[in-house]
């Protein structure tokens, strides 16, 4: 539930902290003893520093699940919205194996993956447990997701997608949700890029698509 977090950030901070629009366009993350050189998405600025970015990453850091990515940078729009606080937001993880596993192959895995509807249910059950009590301990308040739907968007040589819609309660308000992802093989390391937004505001999920889509083969002339 550390995604709908945001919906309860108070206007006036994102003014007393706004991002630097100037903010460097590539970020360096090392990693388990691996360099990375990562662009930051069109529009988009590195906020882990700012007071949004800290909670953020506390949030997902506190879920300690060895199937999620680690959290490296939190994202968010270099210009922020007033009228959506808090949205659209993002974070890149990093996973890093050994097994030196090929974007091609990585895309074959997750098709057959996403395939398999009961294990992804049993898997989302446990992400859901585990979410729920971070988000409680953290805030103090229920939540409980819904819905959860995801599907392949786009696989190529550079990136694999996934979109998805989502739905839940946070203290009895129900708030909807997209996201998109975006997966990269790079040697040991995995690039996961997530970025969520509400419902029906802009960005859609079709620009926040093509901004992942259009960022991948930058990852991966910079690696």
């Amino acid at each position: 539930m550390t995604r709908y977090a945001l919906k309860f950030f108070i206007v006036f901070i994102f003014s007393m902290f706004p991002a630097n629009i100037f903010a460097q366009n590539v970020e360096r993350i090392l990693f388990k003893g691996t360099e990375l050189l990562y662009p930051l998405p069109k529009g988009f600025c590195n906020i882990t520093e700012e007071i949004q970015g800290i909670m953020m990453k506390e949030l997902i850091d506190k879920q300690k699940d060895p199937m999620l990515p680690v959290a490296q940078l939190i994202i968010a729009p270099c210009k922020r919205s007033v009228s959506n606080p808090g949205y659209p937001w993002g974070w890149i993880g990093l996973i890093k194996d050994r097994s030196r596993i090929k974007q091609e192959t990585l895309n074959k895995m997750m098709g057959k993956l996403l395939a398999n509807e009961d294990l992804i249910e049993k898997l989302e059950k446990q992400v859901q447990k585990k979410g729920r009590e971070v988000f409680n301990e953290f805030f103090g308040v229920d939540a409980h997701l819904e819905n959860n739907e995801q599907k392949i968007i786009w696989a190529d040589k550079d990136s694999i997608l996934l979109v998805g819609n989502m739905s839940g309660q946070v203290d009895g308000e129900l708030i909807k949700e997209v996201f998109v992802s975006s997966t990269s093989a790079l040697g040991e390391l995995y690039v996961y890029t997530y970025i969520y937004n509400l419902k029906d505001v802009n960005p859609s999920l079709k620009q926040m698509s093509e901004l992942l889509i259009n960022n991948a083969p930058r990852l991966k002339a910079l690696n």
